[in-house]
């Protein structure tokens, strides 16, 4: 409660300090009429040429790093407004739990993208905000961006942005962001309060730029947190039986379903990143420029079961302890993991007076650098050090583990293409203290052709290589993973926001890290090959529009790398105007299909997904409609989910092994934009 009332009275403060704010400096230097600069002090620009106004403009890091000169402008459309969910943010391209909360995994595995060493719990990382891709506006048109959901079973969120100006060269950001999910027996929750995962993320950035254009920095604080009890998922072997059917599941309530955990078991997690980011221009603004990047991060997380519910609880750890991991290894012909096997537990196995254990990972980044762009032509070189400490806690005491330092050099070039066509950028990087560990990743983005190729080699996150608790445990050195990645995709603009593109994309992973049937980390000695194929579409034909995605996915490897074979998306919609754009409507149909598949299981003591051979999951058609309204800022949405399930309750699809998909269910919400 008290981190919440902090959060309203900093929204609140920072609002009436941007009301208090000069208007004679704020104009200051203003020319009606004038459209957005492209060189001079970015923060100084006018807004009188738009109507609305009807949005303003930002930059990320990346953009200050590449000396972009030209600003984006903000969003304020409302395309898939209501897929409001962190999933349906992302295309529905992950494995869920099946709601609003979910830890998420990518159905594809995909290139890490540096080489800094990770702890490995990724499962929440796009409910934080990415520092990187940060917007950071210019705030000459103040702005305020809300945004509140009622979801379906109270699934909901609610958040929002402020940004303002101090002076004509500073600005200041704010974000607020909480989703929250009840718990959930089977389809249905069990109490209209907010009492199980809430994920709350709150941060500060700021920007700021010399008059003469020579100094430029940003910086940020960000914190998340993620807490709530956990419930292992539909206690599956005791609810199936000869007279249950795993599809009978689907037709009882709460109750006649049972989780294996009812109380007592709880997770948390803390995150927090301070990042500076600053840059000097040592020959005109953009010729030579030196730059500095410090990034402090620090990341626990901790799961413990109370001492009075272990009795219980334990149907689920007894599945997967030492002992039994233990047992089912000296299994001969590998008969501990065939499809159904149920391994003979240890009964009696002790986890401890206080079932309790904790991770946490610190790191601390320097990085400096020169750089320069000669009108289309952008090059940077730098090193960058890091610190880096994992540290386990148990009950009683922590596991000593070794500091560690990385140095990586690298760099990174760009050429834009004449006519506002594109642009082609490369980036190396490699970690000279560790040896062999490396990045290479070259992208073409143009009007006709995307394109890109990544060669890399990556240190195996520390999760993978120790672990100890009470739960279970392992220790053992992993080696670096390595991935090639080779994608092409021809694209054809279609009138003014429409395109149509086909895709193909090969992969090869070199000694994969995979999580096993009983949730242990086991390095693949073998090459992993597969490759994606698939089209994405958006159409407008009068008030018609269509937005689509289909992917098929060629992979051998499902014993270790399950993939869906077909994964697809589509979506038909009525758009239309009134009043000069005053006023819209956008409704229609939303649809999700995924290809049965031997989809991961969860497990939330070590918070991975993992392989299980047991039960098939999605192979499941969802259809949705959607009604989404705008008056000037203003817009509101409503969704009905899964209709198919409304005419036939008893249909369903598992979202994970042990966790229903959401069903049938009613949600709306609002998003309003304030621009002073």
């Amino acid at each position: 409660m008290k981190k919440v009332v902090f959060i309203l009275l900093s929204l609140l403060s920072i609002s009436q300090f941007s009301y208090a704010q000069n208007e004679e400096e704020k104009d200051e230097d203003a020319v009606e009429g004038q459209e957005p600069n492209k060189e001079g002090v970015t923060l100084e620009q006018d807004s009188s040429w738009l109507k609305g106004p009807q949005t303003t403009w930002y930059l990320t890091k990346p953009d200050v790093y590449k000396i972009h000169f030209e600003e984006h402008m903000m969003d304020s459309s409302y395309t898939h407004l209501h897929r409001y969910d962190i999933n349906g943010q992302n295309g529905y391209r992950n494995q869920t739990l099946g709601n609003n909360a979910s830890p998420l995994k990518s159905y594809w595995v995909q290139p890490v993208g540096h080489l800094r060493q990770t702890m490995g719990i990724t499962g929440y990382d796009l409910y934080a905000q990415n520092l990187d891709t940060w917007e950071y506006y210019n705030a000459y048109i103040p702005v305020t961006d809300f945004n509140g959901v009622v979801g379906q079973d109270n699934r909901g969120k609610i958040g929002g942005k402020i940004a303002r100006n101090i002076d004509p060269y500073w600005a200041v950001g704010l974000l607020f962001q909480r989703y929250s999910e009840p718990y959930i027996l089977g389809r249905d929750k069990i109490s209209n309060s907010y009492n199980a995962q809430q994920h709350t993320g709150f941060g500060l950035n700021t920007r700021y730029e010399s008059k003469n254009n020579k100094y430029k920095l940003l910086a940020s604080f960000y914190q998340y947190f993620h807490e709530g009890p956990e419930s292992g998922g539909l206690a599956i072997p005791s609810l199936v039986n000869d007279d249950t059917s795993l599809e009978d599941l689907f037709k009882f309530g709460r109750g006649q379903l049972t989780n294996y955990f009812s109380d007592g078991v709880s997770s948390f997690k803390w995150y927090y990143n301070t990042q500076l980011y600053h840059q000097y221009a040592l020959v005109d603004s953009a010729k030579l420029q030196v730059f500095h990047e410090l990034n402090r991060n620090h990341y626990r997380y901790q799961y413990s079961n109370s001492t009075e519910t272990i009795s219980t609880n334990r149907l689920y750890y007894d599945k997967f302890n030492d002992h039994t991991y233990q047992q089912v290894n000296n299994l001969p012909n590998g008969e501990g993991y065939a499809p159904g096997y149920q391994p003979t537990v240890d009964t009696n196995y002790d986890y401890g007076s206080y079932p309790y254990v904790s991770v946490q990972q610190e790191y601390l980044d320097n990085k400096l650098g020169i750089k320069s762009r000669l009108g289309p032509t952008f090059w940077s070189g730098y090193v960058q050090h890091r610190f880096y400490r994992y540290q386990q806690r148990n009950a009683d005491d922590y596991t000593p583990i070794p500091l560690d330092h990385q140095l990586f050099v690298g760099g990174d070039v760009e050429f834009q293409l004449p006519k506002n066509w594109g642009f082609v950028d490369g980036h190396g990087e490699v970690d000279v203290l560790k040896g062999n560990i490396y990045n290479i990743n070259a992208k073409l983005q143009s009007r006709f052709l995307n394109a890109s190729f990544t060669l890399e080699n990556t240190l195996a996150p520390m999760f993978t290589q120790q672990f100890s608790s009470v739960f279970m445990s392992w220790s053992e050195e992993k080696k670096p993973i390595g991935m090639q990645q080779f994608m092409v995709a021809p694209q054809l603009p279609l009138g003014e926001k429409g395109n149509i593109s086909v895709f193909g994309e090969i992969n090869n992973i070199n000694d994969y890290i995979y999580y096993d049937k009983y949730a242990r980390p086991v390095q693949h000695n073998e090459n992993i090959a597969y490759s994606r194929y698939g089209s994405r579409f958006k159409v407008k034909l009068g008030h018609i529009q269509q937005i689509a995605e289909v992917v098929y996915t060629q992979n051998n490897n499902q014993d270790v790398m399950p993939t869906p074979d077909i994964f697809a998306t589509y979506e038909i919609s009525y758009v239309r105007e009134f009043r000069d754009g005053m006023i819209s409507v956008y409704s229609g149909f939303d649809t999700k299909y995924v290809s049965s598949f031997y989809g991961y299981a969860f497990n939330p003591v070590t918070q991975q997904y993992h392989l299980q051979n047991d039960y098939e999951t999605e192979g499941y058609f969802t259809l949705d409609f959607f009604l989404n309204f705008k008056m000037r800022r203003c817009m509101a949405f409503v969704r009905v989910s899964d209709i198919l399930n409304a005419v036939n309750t008893t249909s369903g699809y598992w979202a994970s092994a042990g966790y229903m998909g959401p069903g049938f269910g009613v949600s709306y919400g609002v998003r309003w934009l304030m621009f002073e």
